[in-house]
């Protein structure tokens, strides 16, 4: 099973829109998703350990995949 995990934050003007884009897509395909805050332990963890430099940053199979708010067309060809 393909496993999402988008790094967001608080304060981010661009994470909402990740985080519905995400949340739609869960709800059509079957996968697991969770979200890290950016400013939490595990989130300074997952920005160390994969150089994130922006987010929001959606991590799939512990691998970066998108930067930014991510094409709903293109995540769901991913997720699918």
């Amino acid at each position: 099973m393909v496993k999402v995990t988008l790094v967001h934050a608080k304060w981010c003007h661009f994470c909402p829109t990740a985080r519905k884009t995400w949340q739609k897509l869960k709800e059509e395909f079957d996968f697991e998703y969770s979200e890290v805050d950016f400013d939490t332990p595990e989130g300074k963890e997952l920005a160390e350990k994969f150089k994130i430099r922006s987010i929001p940053t959606t991590i799939i199979d512990d691998k970066i995949a998108f930067v930014g708010v991510p094409d709903e067309e293109q995540a769901s060809k991913v997720v699918a």
